[in-house]
């Protein structure tokens, strides 16, 4: 502003330091509570067609695991009739802290 006589505070470098201490603190707590929401995941598979080409209805998980990794190959062997196999697949995650 012009002709102000109002001064500008100096900043208080020891509470900047101590903040800036702070946020670093509740950082590392954030990312550790990120780590615990979510425990474990499985792939689910459904096979909801129900003909005896594919073999009927089925429904199955995958172990828990805390590491995203491939699953294991899947092979659709279908046989040479018209048609083809309908499935379904998702994810499920236990959380919790």
């Amino acid at each position: 502003m012009v002709g102000s006589t109002r001064q500008m505070e100096q900043p208080d470098f020891e509470s900047l330091s101590q903040l800036k201490t702070d946020v670093a603190l509740l950082k590392a707590e954030l990312v550790q509570v990120k780590a615990k929401a979510v425990t474990g995941c499985r792939v689910c598979f459904q096979e909801t067609e129900g003909s005896s080409q594919c073999q009927g209805t089925r429904n199955s998980c995958s172990s828990w695991s805390m590491y995203a990794d491939w699953t294991q190959p899947f092979r659709d062997d279908t046989d040479g009739r018209d048609g083809g196999c309908h499935y379904q697949w998702k994810v499920e995650c236990l959380s919790g802290i």
